[in-house]
């Protein structure tokens, strides 16, 4: 493990370091690492609080140059600490609408990451690519680590781009130039089973159905009520490649991927979830393998500690989860910046 100075100059109290976990892309190590100094290795959950708030313009210039930042060796042993942490940047908090992920409310803005089987499949994505509205932020925290497995793979979006440009252009352009439209059908009551069990009362925080129609519309979605008592919403066009206007770097901020995965591995997913092109017809799964390959070439996973905090770009990185052997809990917090709209 080693360290570089470039980050203990501008933040007084840690240290970038190394590992062989990470991966080197466009001539910078990711995700960006950050450990106490031992001069600071004693301090408590409050003082990196207060840490947050007077280096904040700092931390976020790194997070806009790494997209992902890990937080280390830092004393936040409840997730009431992860709460508070979290919430010292002054962000405001994301309400989960439209999610498809079963989720339960642990202490103030802390939820579960997911609570779908270990053994579920959850491929790569940004969350909430899926609706207008999206998390700018991302925390995540590890209160208990996987007994195995359990990783929270990383992937650079504007890196999964360029490859997938250069190896489907045809495919890549077509993205680009039309956008997707994505169906899901919510169940009537959470299915914890998978990773796309959510139920439309969880989706739009409404046990009537009358609120849940108005909440689906305000999301995007076109809706259709089945007759066991499910909900199929069909999203708006969306972009599926986008700029960020920051660094100008087109991202690949789509859930093709996600839903494509889903589909290869659930027999039970084919009429429950679909990404169609805007004429109706299915995004075909012929370039699935080349997706794959993509994928596992810029992933980067760490295994993690008890207490790590991985602060994420939503609209820079995406992320996953592998399968595990319980017991695991990794915890979320969600959050809009303060910048606005920042694709083009």
């Amino acid at each position: 493990m080693s360290t570089q100075s470039d980050v203990a100059d501008l933040l007084l109290g840690v240290q970038s370091v190394n590992t062989k976990e990470q991966k080197v892309f466009d001539g910078q190590a990711f995700p960006l690492i950050l450990i106490p100094t031992d001069a600071f290795k004693n301090k408590e959950a409050h003082f990196w609080n207060a840490w947050v708030k007077k280096n904040l313009n700092i931390i976020e210039n790194l997070l806009l140059k790494y997209g992902a930042i890990l937080f280390r060796g830092f004393p936040f042993d409840t997730p009431k600490d992860f709460d508070e942490f979290a919430k010292a940047y002054g962000y405001d908090p994301f309400p989960d609408i439209a999610g498809i992920g079963v989720r339960s409310n642990i202490v103030g803005n802390v939820y579960t990451a997911a609570e779908a089987a270990p053994e579920s499949l959850i491929p790569f994505h940004h969350e909430m690519a899926h609706v207008p509205n999206n998390p700018h932020i991302l925390f995540f925290y590890c209160d208990v680590p996987a007994k195995e497995g359990g990783n929270t793979p990383l992937a650079l979006s504007n890196v999964i781009y360029r490859k997938m440009l250069e190896r489907d252009p045809d495919f890549v352009n077509r993205l680009e130039k039309e956008g997707v439209r994505y169906c899901r059908v919510a169940p009537n009551g959470n299915d914890a089973s998978t990773g796309y069990g959510r139920s439309w009362q969880s989706t739009f925080f409404t046990s009537e159905k009358e609120e849940a129609e108005k909440n689906a519309k305000a999301s995007g979605y076109d809706f259709e009520w089945l007759e066991d008592g499910s909900m199929k919403i069909t999203t708006e066009v969306l972009r599926a490649i986008r700029v960020d206007k920051r660094t100008g770097k087109k991202m690949w901020f789509n859930s093709v991927f996600t839903y494509l995965m889903i589909l290869s591995h659930t027999s039970s997913a084919s009429n429950r979830i679909i990404v169609i092109f805007p004429n109706g017809e299915p995004v075909s799964a012929e370039t699935l393998d080349t997706m794959k390959q993509v994928m596992d070439e810029v992933r980067v996973s760490f295994k993690w500690l008890h207490k790590d905090v991985a602060l994420i770009d939503n609209r820079i990185v995406q992320h996953s989860r592998d399968d595990f052997v319980p017991p695991r809990r990794i915890f979320t917090s969600q959050f809009r910046d303060h910048e606005g709209p920042t694709f083009i």
